[in-house]
């Protein structure tokens, strides 16, 4: 086999393997947390299960990205793409340069990489049967039902009533939260 042909394959292969990773990803529920992160936990120690631990095809891969913009921690799971499979943490280390090694083991591997932008998490709060909802934003469903309150909307200023029945975007669930309190204390 030339060595133009066996390039070109392996980086079909690569490709392929990233496409599947970004569709998985996008299959799988997105999990919110909001743990706080800072630059000092960049430098501390990586948890390693032994010396040998090596990527299987059932480990657990964890991908956390940080959006530096709201604060907010995005979490996915996902199987390991067929790339990764019996990579060591050095491997891992070379493939991923710009992601922070969390912990590595052969039943579970956290990466963390910051976002120097906002999430993507985008909420409306708007009304529902007379209460205020607060409705998720779905590439795929559109929007959908995320939360009711027992806030009534009669109990608010014809002006909050009047934006609420508009629609109130809202990126990322720090944001949510801060704006729902506003609205239900």
């Amino acid at each position: 086999m030339k060595k133009n042909e066996l390039l070109w394959i392996i980086c079909a292969c690569f490709a392929v393997g990233i496409i599947s990773c970004i569709i998985t990803a996008g299959i799988y529920e997105k999990k919110i947390q909001n743990l706080p992160y800072t630059a000092q936990g960049a430098e501390e120690s990586i948890s390693v299960a032994t010396d040998t631990a090596r990527i299987t095809p059932s480990t657990k891969m964890v991908y956390e990205y940080y959006y530096t913009e709201d604060g907010v921690t995005q979490t996915l799971e996902d199987v390991p793409p067929y790339f990764l499979l019996d990579m060591t943490l050095e491997d891992i280390k070379k493939v991923y340069t710009d992601w922070q090694i969390v912990s590595f083991s052969s039943k579970e591997v956290v990466m963390r990489k910051t976002v120097e932008a906002k999430s993507n998490e985008q909420y409306i709060i708007g009304e529902k049967d007379g209460y205020i909802a607060v409705f998720y934003k779905e590439p795929q469903h559109g929007v959908i039902l995320h939360e009711m309150t027992n806030t009534p909307l009669s109990s608010l200023p014809i002006e909050e009533r009047e934006r609420l029945l508009n629609g109130i975007d809202v990126t990322g669930d720090e944001n949510l939260a801060r704006i729902l309190s506003d609205y239900t204390s």
